[in-house]
């Protein structure tokens, strides 16, 4: 049987799903549903300080998809590319019934679920009333969010990524909790390991790759964003490549683990992270629409792959892939022996391949497509544009 549990912090998970800060986890309550759902952890939706409080008035609605729709009559059957976008912001809790919520969770889940805490303030001050306030509460883990994609008064600075001043605000996090924690670092910035190298330096025990972009969209007839109106959280499952990157580029530079959170929709996608260097996956926008049990899915998908390949631990897994990806300059160039074939059976002579061919080597014959190998460039375009698959690459 392999053996799904991990250390993130020096606090055992059971396993490596966690439940991000965000909607799912806005309560004690639904907290509870993450855990009995299967994920090892919860993370809060996080306290703003007294500066956000803004944040605690959510607007109606907050939520909209782009390009989401199931397929008919297969409900199971959801895209992988859409964009969840939403202004949700903070708990709706302030300090005190926050610290109280807290213990609640932890109250109601027990030994069965690691609990997180996750604080994000604007002022030095309200970091350490945060700390001093979560330090007297049942929290196994805290993170510090410092990369909320939408909060308009609060972390900006921060969450864009100025080295500058998050090691100062882990400097001072690390002098006040009692906790051990991570810090959750923002993509839009230039260079997000950087950054994760200076929180590790500045004491972070782990730190979180990473929050959401953001961004909007334009309704033309409007000439106004859709939806509340203004810039909000921006992601979902086709961010997955890029969050895949900046793990894999923190991995081996950090001594600290990473918790991985960016494109999470399935059970492989825990698998790649951990393939880069993740210790813990976190997601949001699939608990969000595939609902909370999905956790129990994933862990079935992730015991029967480690089973099929042997895996005994995710120890055996972890950057594994990360030593595979070549730098650009490293790429093998002008491959002499792969060439393109065209499987006629599957060929319908729909002429997609033809007008996607920049190179004006594909016709359309009687029995399906023809390449000529002499104008041929060997891209691979056609190979995926064909709806039959008709095309496949070649080597000898």
């Amino acid at each position: 049987m392999a053996d799904l549990s991990v250390e993130f912090a020096g606090i055992n998970f059971k396993n490596p799903i966690v439940l991000a800060s965000a909607t799912p986890t806005m309560n004690a309550k639904m907290m509870k549903k993450g855990i009995e759902g299967g994920a090892a952890g919860v993370v809060a939706k996080s306290l703003f300080g007294e500066s956000g409080k803004m944040g605690r008035k959510y607007p109606r609605p907050r939520f909209k998809l782009f390009d989401y729709r199931g397929y008919p009559g297969y409900p199971d059957r959801l895209p992988h590319s859409f964009t969840l976008h939403s202004l949700e912001e903070c708990s709706s809790f302030d300090y005190e019934d926050y610290a109280k919520d807290i213990n609640e969770t932890k109250r109601l889940i027990g030994d069965d679920g690691v609990v997180i805490a996750s604080l994000s303030g604007a002022t030095d001050e309200e970091w350490e009333k945060m700390c001093e306030d979560i330090n007297g509460t049942d929290a196994d883990l805290v993170e510090l969010n410092i990369s909320c994609p939408f909060a308009a008064e609060m972390g900006i600075k921060m969450g864009a990524g100025a080295v500058d001043l998050a090691p100062g605000i882990v400097k001072l996090c690390k002098k006040n909790l009692a906790l051990p924690f991570s810090v959750k670092l923002s993509p839009q910035t230039l260079d997000p390991v950087v950054l994760a190298k200076e929180v590790e330096k500045a004491g972070a025990y782990g730190v979180t790759l990473s929050a959401r972009l953001s961004g909007i969209m334009i309704d033309i007839e409007t000439a106004a964003p859709i939806g509340w109106g203004s810039i909000g959280g921006y992601g979902g499952p086709y961010l997955i490549g890029y969050g895949l990157k900046w793990v894999s580029k923190a991995y081996g530079v950090l001594n600290i683990p990473i918790s991985a959170v960016l494109g999470v929709w399935d059970w492989e996608d825990i698998i790649r992270y951990q393939m880069v260097g993740a210790t813990t996956t976190q997601s949001a926008a699939a608990i969000m629409l595939r609902g909370y049990n999905i956790s129990k899915k994933w862990i079935d998908g992730i015991k029967n792959f480690m089973e099929r390949k042997e895996y005994k631990d995710l120890d055996e897994i972890r950057g594994i892939a990360a030593e595979n990806i070549k730098s650009t300059k490293d790429v093998e160039r002008e491959p002499k022996d792969v060439y393109v074939e065209i499987e006629k059976n599957k060929c319908n002579k729909c002429g997609i391949c033809v007008r996607s061919c920049f190179y004006d080597a594909i016709t359309i014959g009687k029995e399906g497509a023809v390449i000529d190998q002499n104008k041929c460039e060997r891209c691979g375009m056609c190979v995926e544009v064909c709806p039959n698959r008709a095309p496949k690459i070649r080597r000898g």
